[in-house]
């Protein structure tokens, strides 16, 4: 049984100071009571986390703040990049890791992504890990090796509490969405990954062109506790059709 449904906004490198603003005052203007057990965490730009977790505590907004990563160092000579204990101390509770864009981007393999685990856990963040195959992998018959591959080689053997969004590399951003079955099968597959190493507190989402058109189907399935949005919770209109069906007006 179902005990949360998690809603997680990346908003990736997108909005200015001005249209973060608007877009989060529309959420009061359009959101008002909770009517599930929905969990909404909004993961902006680094520069914007100040603002907006302001904005929550000001108007006592019942969403949460994620960071889209944190350094695996605690502090060093690391140009560009933010710490955790930074991130925590401007409110955040989530933090997104292993990001597809941010292993070929930044070229972070597993061992990278297993010491930001570490880190988020020690300062009480819970991590939201990515995993997914690419089309090659898909068409090579191997995404459940590789998937498994993410799971084994960045999960420390003392998790006691993770989130997982499985978002296949070929479907972020392209339009393109597995079926439901396709992806219930790798949500069973991801499951049944914690249970074999008895980790009982995760929560599995979906991510990769998920939208207000297609959310609904996908949240029903048996092993999908949510979803992971990218570019349809930047966009008013999407996100707040979304964020309706949990919310009352």
């Amino acid at each position: 049984m179902k005990q949360n449904t998690f809603i997680v906004a990346n908003w990736k490198m997108n909005l200015n100071f001005n249209s973060a603003n608007d877009l989060i005052k529309s959420f009061k203007d359009k959101i008002n009571k909770r009517k599930t057990n929905i969990i909404t965490i909004i993961c902006p730009q680094f520069l914007l986390i100040p603002q907006i977790s302001d904005y929550f505590e000001n108007e006592n907004l019942n969403f949460f703040l994620g960071s889209q990563d944190i350094h695996h160092e605690t502090s060093g000579a690391f140009t560009g990049d933010s710490s955790v204990e930074l991130v925590k101390e401007f409110g955040c509770k989530y933090s997104i890791i292993g990001h597809s864009e941010r292993r070929k981007n930044h070229f972070e393999d597993d061992s990278i992504i297993k010491k930001k685990i570490i880190l988020a856990i020690k300062y009480s963040l819970i991590p939201i890990l990515c995993v997914g195959e690419s089309f090659e992998d898909r068409k090579n018959k191997n995404y459940l090796d590789v998937i498994y591959s993410q799971l084994k080689n960045s999960i420390p053997s003392d998790l006691k509490s993770i989130i997982v969004a499985y978002e296949p590399i070929w479907s972020i951003g392209t339009g393109l969405t597995p079926n439901n079955n396709q992806i219930e099968e790798v949500a069973a597959h991801i499951n049944n990954f914690f249970i074999h190493n008895n980790i009982q507190n995760f929560n599995i989402l979906y991510g990769g062109s998920l939208n207000s058109e297609n959310y609904n189907e996908i949240f029903k399935l048996e092993n999908i506790n949510g979803g992971l949005i990218g570019g349809a919770s930047v966009k008013k209109e999407q996100f707040i059709k979304i964020l309706s069906n949990f919310y009352l007006d």
